[in-house]
């Protein structure tokens, strides 16, 4: 069996005690530069902080203000199904979905703008659309 200082690698040669520390850093510095410059989630580009606590902060003022709209939005989008029931009924069921969205909505908002200042991805609750305006 050969001794581990023995052993030669095709460039490198170990002798009497292998590489030294410096090498052994130069080495493992390079392997670490050239696996960074090939790994893609290090080189992808975040927003900054305040580029999206404004953004997240916006869409909850969007949101908060822009509610009300979502129970005459929800009659129109279930009055436009002819399904065969009566338009008192659709009518009576866009109101009560549309109060509903109008509720999760604000709470999305008001939500937004609380929490905007917590780094990290906010993206919130999928409402349709993401705002009115």
């Amino acid at each position: 069996m050969k001794n581990f200082k023995d052993v030669s690698i095709p460039g490198l040669t170990l002798k009497g005690g292998g590489l030294s520390m410096r090498q052994r850093m130069v080495i493992f510095l390079i392997i670490g530069m050239l696996s960074s410059m090939l790994c893609p989630v290090c080189n992808a580009q975040e927003r900054g902080y305040f580029s999206q606590m404004g953004q997240t902060f916006t869409r909850g003022i969007k949101n908060v203000v822009s509610f009300p709209w979502e129970i005459p939005a929800t009659i129109k989008e279930h009055d436009a199904q002819n399904n065969g029931t009566p338009r008192f009924v659709r009518d009576t069921a866009g109101f009560f979905d549309g109060t509903l969205r109008a509720l999760t909505r604000f709470g999305c908002g008001a939500w937004d703008m609380v929490w905007c200042v917590v780094p990290g991805n906010q993206e919130g609750l999928p409402l349709k659309p993401e705002s009115f305006f």
